[in-house]
């Protein structure tokens, strides 16, 4: 379950899921009219932002990756395997995920990076623990 989605950016407005159904709609306000839209105002950008954590390509000058974000990083806290866990992945480096929380039983576990200390997952190996945990697609 996707628990939530954030960003390092105080403008960006943090979202909250709960078990079962949730739907993300544009509210409509009592002073709205006809020729208001329901465009622009981000439903698109959290399903590309939740794309972006589960690994999705992330080619430079498309999606996300664009210079406007740079700087910008995102987390998704989700449960794998029974572990809730906060992935970050970052605009300015879309090759890793940072993974903070518990990882036990997990059939790849992050590698320390000698740096920064933090626990990371290179791309590949994070879509081989999200098809191992969320398909069950056998470790290769």
């Amino acid at each position: 379950m996707i628990h939530s989605v954030s960003a390092n950016q105080r403008s960006f407005h943090p979202v909250q899921f709960t078990p079962g159904l949730n739907v993300i709609l544009a509210e409509r306000t009592d002073t709205s009219t006809q020729k208001d839209t329901r465009n622009g105002l981000g439903k698109s950008t959290l399903i590309d932002i939740i794309d972006f954590c589960l690994g999705a390509n992330a080619p430079k000058g498309k999606g996300l990756v664009i210079e406007p974000l740079a700087g910008w990083e995102f987390t998704v806290e989700i449960t794998l395997s029974g572990n809730r866990v906060k992935v970050t992945r970052a605009v300015n480096m879309p090759n890793r995920f940072v993974v903070n929380g518990d990882t036990t039983g997990w059939v790849e576990q992050p590698d320390t990076d000698s740096e920064s200390g933090e626990r990371v997952f290179n791309l590949s190996r994070w879509r081989t623990l999200l098809g191992w945990s969320l398909f069950g697609v056998p470790r290769t």
